[in-house]
């Protein structure tokens, strides 16, 4: 059936300095929500995430989507024309926390999948010592996708500087640092809540299975 549909809703606000002083800047801040009823993305049905086959386009599936649904994104740029003529350019991302889907891992609705979401939301919130994730009820799920992964930031930094050769011929040296801070970044596709032969809490929920630092 072609009933898939999304929505993205969003408010720019853009600046931009051209190059003065030896300063040009960038800036851009985008306030956005984006839900849809077929999955992670525009363009894909994602089984997994049905909550009940009898309804496969149920409310319950017009949820934010995983991969685009971040409320807060901002970036910044700039160019700095320093000393001995070498250029410094440092860019800054940031992304507030995108969704994940957070499931018992019981079939409640006895519609023969294991994927029922949870009760409530959850937000991811850091490490503990002992490496399993600490994290903190977000209000009520009512939704598929309705859990929170960790904020996405990342600080580069290129320095170059030209060199004039012969004639018209110039040559630039480039050297660039991607994520200066070392920012880990942490990625959470889908979390089990619990195991589903015993129901007993499993200590992987909510834990990232991968780092994108």
């Amino acid at each position: 059936l072609s009933r898939g549909t999304s929505e993205y809703h969003a408010l720019i606000f853009a600046l931009n300095r051209r190059m003065a002083n030896r300063l040009d800047v960038s800036a851009s801040y985008t306030l956005a929500k984006a839900t849809s009823i077929i999955g992670s993305a525009a363009d894909e049905m994602d089984a997994n995430l049905v909550q009940d086959v009898r309804e496969p386009f149920g409310s319950v599936q017009d949820a934010p989507l995983t991969r685009t649904d971040g409320r807060h994104r901002v970036s910044l740029s700039a160019i700095v024309e320093a000393p001995f003529g070498i250029d410094v350019a440092p860019m800054f991302l940031y992304q507030s926390a995108l969704p994940t889907h957070s499931f018992e891992g019981l079939d409640l609705n006895v519609d023969g999948n294991v994927n029922d979401k949870t009760a409530r939301a959850y937000r991811y919130t850091g490490l503990n010592a002992d490496g399993t994730a600490r994290f903190e009820e977000n209000g009520s799920c009512a939704t598929v996708n309705c859990s929170r992964r960790a904020p996405y930031s990342q600080l580069n930094l290129r320095l170059s500087r030209g060199f004039q050769l012969a004639g018209s011929a110039r040559v630039e040296a480039i050297a660039e640092v991607f994520n200066l801070l070392n920012a880990k970044n942490p990625w959470i596709p889908l979390t089990t809540r619990r195991l589903s032969a015993t129901g007993a809490p499993l200590t992987s929920f909510m834990q990232p299975t991968a780092f994108a630092g």
